[in-house]
């Protein structure tokens, strides 16, 4: 595993934080179509950063842990301005941003107490795309499959938060 910071996946990784503050403000300006495209941009990079990290022998336990967080601060951050321009209920934005924080919070405490960095399962990489999903679908204004995705993804991610749970409780155990 690589300990170089400066990687190809961990810049763009990276990267989506910084279009974050465009995806805001063309959301905020009513600009959806160029926001959508930026958010669709970011989105598929998220695939291709952990692609080229494997491909490239890049893999790093910064690029573990920054990939995850990354991905959480950048759906808080569209969810909050969804939830500002009223085209998602406050609830779905509490819930996603709850679970999102206890699952850092987790990472965090996994990483520092036993050196570890627990991947993504396969529910939190359904999850993901479902999030995503949801996101593109409510900026874009398409409300019908932003509500179908908003309710397919409460049993997903229920799924996914307690797949993370038992396994850092088995971590924090030293069990195999």
């Amino acid at each position: 595993m690589k300990k170089h910071i400066m990687t190809i996946s961990n810049i763009i990784t990276f990267s989506r934080l910084v279009l974050l503050p465009f995806i805001v403000y063309f959301m905020l300006s009513g600009q959806r179509v160029a926001a959508f495209v930026l958010m669709l941009i970011c989105l598929l990079s998220d695939g291709l950063d952990g692609y080229l990290a494997r491909k490239l022998h890049q893999e790093s336990q910064l690029g573990k842990f920054l990939d995850p967080l990354c991905d959480k601060v950048f759906l808080a951050v569209v969810l909050l301005t969804l939830l500002y321009m009223k085209a998602v209920p406050l609830w779905l934005v509490l819930l996603i941003v709850l679970r999102d924080f206890l699952i850092l919070l987790g990472s965090f405490i996994l990483m520092r107490s036993k050196a570890v960095v627990e991947p993504s399962n396969t529910y939190g990489k359904i999850t993901g795309f479902i999030f995503g999903v949801l996101i593109l679908a409510f900026t874009i204004g398409w409300n019908v499959v932003g509500n179908i995705t908003m309710y397919l993804s409460i049993p997903v991610m229920t799924i996914a938060f307690v797949t993370y749970a038992i396994n850092y409780v088995k971590i924090m155990k030293g069990v195999e």
